[in-house]
This record gives C-alpha cells, structure tokens and sequence, in this order.
C-alpha cells in the first residue's frame, strides 16, 4: 500500500506538531476469549526518532486489532527536535496533556462528563541519547538525540508541572519499553539521526552535530550543571514516591516490560540489563523479553507472534492487580 493511501485510511488525527489521534470508535464487542475482559482505553505510543508515521501504524494496526475500544494517541520524534529546548518539547506534547485530562487522567474530567476510570499502556521505542568517542569520554561529554524516550520523559515533567492531584488511586496502567534506555556510542546515534538524510547531507551532517552539539553539552554540562538527558532518562524510568514514576500515575506495582536484543547495534544489551536490576532493586515491577538476533526497535517485525503475545500478558497482569 503507497504510504499516503496507509495515512488516509488510519482514521488518525493530527491534533498537533506530530501527534496524532485515533479517537475510539462506538463500543464493538469484538474481543475474543483470549482478550483481557478490561482492555486499555487510552494506548499512548512513542515513535523511535525519525520514524514515518506509516512505520508507526504498523503498531497502531494491531492495536486497532487487539484493542478495538481504545483512543490512541501517536506521538512521533521527529529529527528536528534534535535542536529544540526543553521548553519548546513539552510546548510541542501540550495536546497530549489535554487529550489525558479529557479522559480523566489527571485525576477530574470537564463538567458534565462522565467516564470510565483511565485504563493506560504506554508504548515507548528507543532513547534519546549519546556519548562522545573514547577518546573524548574521559571529559564526560554526553548528549543527545530525541527519541520515544525522550519524548516520554517530557511529557511525564510537563504532567507533574500542571496535575497536581494524587494519582494512585484508580489508574490502571502499564509500559512497553522498546530498545532502551542505553547510551549508544557517538558514532551509533549519527548514524540512526543521518540514515534519515539525503546522501549528500550526510557527511557535513556528522561534522555540524558533532562539533556544535558537543560545544553547547560543554557549556551546559561545565557552566550550568545540568545533568545529561540520557541520565535523566534512566532515572525517570525508575521514579516512584509520592510525584508517581516516570508518569504520574504510574507507581512500584505498574508492569514494566523491557525489550531488547543481544544484536542490537545502537542500545547495548548489558546497560538495559543493569537498568532493569537497579529497577528490581528498587522495588518496581519490572519483566525483561530477550531477543537474540533482531536490530534496533526490529523485535515485532522478526516475532511478531512473540513481541505481541508479551504485550498482550504484560496488559493481563497489570488488569489483575
């Protein structure tokens, strides 16, 4: 199918700077035996960096499948966000914010309007991150790309700085992490940011990223102190307390799926090991699905019955809680 013709017939939404609705159709009671009797009515997915929306409807697709009652809200990372502020990312994820609110997820719902009590899985893929080569790691210059998880962490500060209600009461939740977290090297994450360029942009696209972006971490890490994203990443993964995990719904109990490959080329496989034990270490409810030969963010493309069938269990388990 043309990528065009895939979009069209999606019933996605643009509702802002890539971020995309499907809104949930009239209930249909479609689901087989095998299906969870409370399936998520809220699925927020967040796409790898530079993935075409037609990519991500692959995903969407078997959501529409698995869950057919349920609102999706796409929310893409696009390249050039690559240069953005902090500020202007959770400006970007403002109409997530209102999409969560009007279906009570921060805790009150508009006047007038009744609704079930949130049911939310999050899919997120790949970082938003770097280290400089080896040569360059003894000065600790890290960086970033902007990747799902990235994209994640933004929205769970922008939630925090607004929502200000206790939100462990009755949210149902769960979270697929796809190909991350990790610090790939240099070289890993110029390649995966220029993979999306014309050939001929390539070349001067390393030396302009390497160059200026390692400059402006210089300045922010030596001059103002600020922690690498690729730490904050990692440590809003492992939130818990009275401000909620990463999301500010979600707590200790909410099941956490990692997924990863020993082939990976741009995440390695020991430091999302490491993370997930200082995860359990930390008491949160974490699982890890192991694949040993599919690339980055490739596992539901090579195992399709597999990648699914783990989804499907991770959203059981956080049901039966």
């Amino acid at each position: 199918m043309h990528l065009s013709s895939s979009i069209k017939d999606s019933d996605l939404v643009p509702v802002g700077k890539g971020i995309h609705l499907r809104r949930a159709p009239p209930f249909t009671s479609t689901y087989d035996a095998l299906k969870p009797l409370n399936p998520p009515n809220i699925i927020l997915i967040f796409g790898w960096m530079g993935a075409k929306l037609p990519h991500i409807l692959k995903y969407t697709k078997v959501y529409e499948d698995m869950f057919p009652n349920a609102t999706q809200v796409i929310i893409t990372s696009n390249p050039q966000l690559f240069w953005s502020s902090n500020r202007t990312r959770m400006k970007n994820l403002l109409p997530v914010m209102e999409i969560l609110e009007a279906h009570g997820c921060s805790g009150t719902l508009p006047v007038g309007q009744v609704n079930e009590a949130p049911r939310i899985l999050v899919h997120c893929f790949s970082n938003g991150k770097w280290s400089f080569p080896p040569m360059q790691e003894q000065l600790s210059l890290k960086s970033f790309t902007t990747g799902g998880g990235v994209q994640l962490l933004t929205l769970g500060n922008l939630l925090r700085s607004n929502w200000s209600l206790d939100l462990h009461g009755g949210h149902v939740s769960a979270i697929v992490i796809d190909s991350c977290p990790g610090t790939p090297s240099l070289w890993r994450t110029v390649q995966a940011f220029c993979i999306f360029l014309p050939t001929l942009l390539r070349i001067p696209t390393v030396i302009l990223v390497t160059f200026v972006y390692g400059i402006i971490t210089l300045i922010k890490q030596w001059v103002f102190g600020v922690q690498p994203i690729s730490e904050r990443l990692k440590e809003g993964l492992l939130r818990k307390g009275p401000q909620g995990g990463i999301l500010p719904w979600m707590n200790e109990q909410t099941p956490r799926m990692y997924v990863c490959s020993k082939k990976d080329d741009l995440i390695p496989i020991d430091q999302i090991e490491e993370h997930v034990k200082e995860a359990r270490r930390r008491g949160l409810n974490v699982k890890i699905e192991m694949y040993e030969d599919t690339p980055h963010v490739a596992h539901a493309r090579s195992y399709p019955e597999r990648y699914w069938g783990a989804v499907k269990d991770l959203w059981v388990s956080a049901d039966s809680m």
